[in-house]
C-alpha cells in the first residue's frame, strides 16, 4: 500500500508539472482538462492515506521523505500557476467591469 501511495503522489506531482507547463504557454483550457484528472488523483491520495491510518501503516523514513519531497513540489508548481492565473483573472474581471458599466451608460450619453 506504501508504495501505491508514492506512485500516486508521483502522478499528482507530474499532472501539476504538466498544468505548469500549460499555464506557461497560456493555455488555460489544457490546465483545466489536466486538473480534472489531477484532482481524481487527490481523492484516490485520500483514500490511500485513510486506509493506511486505519491498518496503521505509516511509511517508512525514506517513502516519508519522498513524500514530502513530492508534496513541496506540488506546492511550489500549484504557486507558480497561481501566480500565472492572477493577471489573468483580473483582466478579465476588469473586462466583465467595463462591460458592466457600458451596459449601464446609453449610448447617446443622455
Amino acid at each position: 500500500m506504501s508504495q501505491a501511495l508514492i506512485n500516486t503522489y508521483e502522478s499528482a506531482a507530474k499532472l501539476m508539472e504538466q498544468m505548469l507547463i500549460a499555464a506557461r504557454q497560456n493555455a488555460w483550457e489544457k490546465v483545466t482538462e489536466l486538473e480534472q484528472s489531477y484532482m481524481l488523483k487527490l481523492e484516490v491520495v485520500k483514500s490511500l492515506e485513510q486506509t493506511m491510518r486505519l491498518e496503521s501503516e505509516p511509511l517508512t523514513p525514506v517513502l516519508n521523505a519522498r513524500k514530502q519531497a513530492l508534496v513541496q513540489k506540488i506546492l511550489a508548481d500549484d504557486g507558480e500557476i497561481r501566480n500565472l492565473l492572477y493577471p489573468v483573472m483580473h483582466r478579465i474581471t476588469d473586462m466583465i467591469f467595463d462591460a458592466q458599466l457600458h451596459a449601464r451608460i446609453p449610448p447617446d450619453g443622455l
